[in-house]
């Protein structure tokens, strides 16, 4: 039995299929034919889990602004018979557009990180690519950077996997006002960046309704179940997706920036459409985390709100300066 193909390299493959495919591809071809499908694809048989799969990859890709056209061909007079593309000039790079040696670095960097995902040797082409696009004229702008950006949670592929089968998860997870870590049991619907945070929208077994979990606050091993196989209802989806909108539309944070530091740059300031070039506003979802990850910029940037994640920042610095002195 040929190995499962992850996810992201699942959606990779969908995409450079959709993008190169000159007439597009019916459901069919793209089951038979991409790997990540074809490893599971039965001629002639019973594809239906394989089918939903691919409909939750195509979402997935709309939402991440990929446009998917789907299409009747002329020559084919059956109407229920889908072809699929991407149209080619939506990855087509702007005539009028030249980078620096820092956008390039930048580049580099972002193509360093998705190779280092595991996303397969056209990954590492594509990489090849972004460098021929011109040399970099100063790696030291760029000091500090890497170790900024990362991949996603070590987490994240069970989490992904058990939203593909329907299945449950086990874990533990720690509340940003305790030390107490609770054994959750957890049916993920949906996985979310927010601000840097990847949240998992799914449905909470214990409580017996939706709940969103912060990957960074489980504790050890994410462990997947092999409790009975559900699809995933998309009313309760959205009423769960609704109620995360609201919270995170409440949690706004405004810094004031100090003009090129690292913070800068961290904040990719120079592209901020602001009436105030050194003010950035976002949205986060854990108002503790992200005053951990701010501490790392002492200086280089000023709170203006929430207050308190001002507050939760200068008790930090004053919980490390009693444990030196103590």
């Amino acid at each position: 039995m040929k190995d499962k193909v992850d996810s992201a390299s699942r959606l990779f493959n969908l995409t450079c299929a959709l993008l190169y495919s000159r007439d597009g591809l019916s459901r069919d071809a793209i089951l038979s034919r991409v790997q990540g499908y074809s490893e599971e694809y039965e001629p002639f048989g019973d594809n239906e889990a394989l089918i939903r799969k691919f409909e939750r990859d195509k979402e997935t890709l709309k939402g991440s602004g990929i446009q998917i056209i789907a299409f009747n061909p002329p020559s084919i007079d059956d109407n229920q018979t889908f072809f699929y593309k991407v149209p080619k000039q939506e990855f087509l790079w702007p005539n009028d557009i030249q980078l620096t040696g820092k956008q390039i670095a930048l580049l580099n960097l972002a193509a360093s990180v998705w190779t280092g995902a595991s996303l397969s040797r056209e990954a590492a082409s594509a990489a090849l690519r972004i460098r021929g696009l011109g040399e970099v004229e100063d790696l030291t702008e760029l000091a500090g950077l890497a170790p900024r950006i990362s991949t996603h949670h070590s987490s994240f592929s069970v989490f992904a996997n058990a939203i593909e089968e329907g299945q449950q998860v086990k874990f533990g997870y720690r509340k940003p006002t305790s030390d107490q870590i609770e054994q959750r049991t957890f049916r993920p619907w949906q996985l979310q960046n927010i601000s840097g945070q990847w949240v998992a929208l799914g449905f909470d077994e214990d409580r017996k309704e939706p709940r969103t979990f912060l990957l960074r606050r489980i504790i050890g091993d994410v462990k997947a179940t092999k409790a009975e196989s559900k699809p995933i209802e998309a009313d309760a989806l959205a009423d769960a997706q609704a109620s995360l909108n609201e919270f995170i539309a409440g949690n706004l944070a405004t810094l004031r920036v100090k003009k090129d530091s690292e913070a800068w740059f961290r904040f990719e300031m120079d592209d901020v459409p602001n009436e105030k070039p050194d003010e950035v506003s976002f949205n986060f979802m854990d108002v503790h985390l992200l005053a951990n990850e701010l501490r790392q910029y002492a200086g280089e940037i000023e709170v203006l709100r929430p207050a308190g994640l001002r507050e939760l920042i200068d008790a930090g610095f004053e919980r490390v300066v009693e444990l030196h002195h103590g």
